[in-house]
């Protein structure tokens, strides 16, 4: 496995803009498209600049991500134990969501609308001293 690109607090505090985003009353992360033929999740601005700005600030990294998704799925299912996570382990729920969105158009939008990407960037604010 690959060692995952050291992040500092300004890498963390850079994509803490985004709960009062994903959280405002009416956000949308964006919709099922059908005019092509075959259906498409077409992704909003604001989700598009998350993923951009998640990569630029080294959050995603390349792990085996698949052989993870069963623990994702425990922590997302389990509030308690995500808002415990240690700064990998949120890590690995990004990557892992955000991969995922490339095989099943629409999963990064799903865990943005359920609350949990939100979720996870609380808890990573939590790591660094973040108050909102």
């Amino acid at each position: 496995m690959t060692t995952p690109p050291e992040i500092s607090k300004a890498n963390i505090t850079a994509i803490l803009k985004y709960i009062p985003i994903f959280e405002a009353e009416g956000f949308n992360p964006g919709e099922m498209v059908t005019d092509r033929g075959m259906p498409w999740y077409s992704c909003s601005e604001d989700v598009l600049n998350f993923v951009q700005d998640l990569y630029d600030n080294n959050i995603i990294y390349s792990f085996d991500w698949p052989a993870w998704q069963e623990e994702a799925e425990r922590l997302h299912n389990d509030p308690e134990a995500l808002a415990s996570a240690d700064r990998e382990t949120l890590r690995k729920l990004l990557t892992v969501h955000v991969r995922k969105d490339r095989v099943s158009e629409g999963h990064l939008a799903a865990v943005i609308r359920d609350g949990h990407v939100v979720g996870i960037l609380r808890s990573l604010g939590e790591l660094v001293g973040f108050r909102s």
